[in-house]
């Protein structure tokens, strides 16, 4: 019996240690992020990524970071580049986590950076899979504030394109921020990003 508590203690003090380890890293890599230091940031969710074999988490925000950094760029080579690597990131996560909204959310948003990048060519073909994404996360979990914010901001894009008012899509964001406001998960660095995004969204409601 001695024998079998001082093994489970050892084993919960590797899965304390481990946790730490992985807390920490996390920790880390988004101060690096915030402190602008992208590139290395996404190399420490990487390495994070392959050390938590079954953790989809590290995998989304080396993507979110390759993605949010296309935004604005002018660099076609760096863009496309970016885009690719995190379509291969967001391709590692939903292997270890199927059906996820986060993921979709993500998704749509890399395919709206190809729109932006270049529309001419991305428009036509990717516009009906953003929509599809953004409607399957709404399946899936109705309330997340992420997927009815940026559904919203995505659809207001589209109404200016063809001429028609954006305004009436405000009220998705009114939505958004109610689960905002609500939302609350139990798993350390679960997404609950998007919170300071509403303001530049509701730009579309002025005027």
């Amino acid at each position: 019996m001695r024998a079998i508590i001082i093994l489970l203690t050892f084993l919960t003090i590797g899965s304390i240690n481990a946790q730490s380890s992985y807390e920490k890293g996390m920790g880390k890599a988004f101060e690096l992020w915030g402190n602008k230091k992208s590139d290395e940031a996404i190399n420490l969710f990487e390495r994070i990524a392959k050390a938590e074999k079954d953790n989809w988490l590290p995998y989304y925000y080396a993507a979110q970071i390759h993605i949010t950094t296309t935004f604005g760029s002018k660099d076609a080579e760096a863009i496309e580049s970016r885009l690719k690597k995190a379509q291969d990131y967001l391709n590692e996560a939903k292997t270890l986590s199927k059906e996820n909204a986060e993921i979709l959310i993500m998704e749509a948003l890399l395919n709206t950076a190809y729109v932006a990048y270049k529309p001419s060519e991305y428009a036509m073909t990717l516009s009906p899979k953003v929509e599809q994404l953004y409607r399957k996360v709404k399946v899936l979990e109705p309330k997340n504030p992420r997927g009815i914010l940026y559904h919203a901001e995505w659809k207001m894009g589209s109404a200016r394109f063809f001429g028609n008012d954006p305004k009436a899509f405000c009220p998705e964001v009114e939505k958004a921020i109610l689960y905002f406001e609500n939302e609350s998960h139990d798993t350390p660095f679960y997404p609950q990003w998007g919170k300071n995004e509403v303001k530049r969204v509701q730009k579309n409601c002025k005027g």
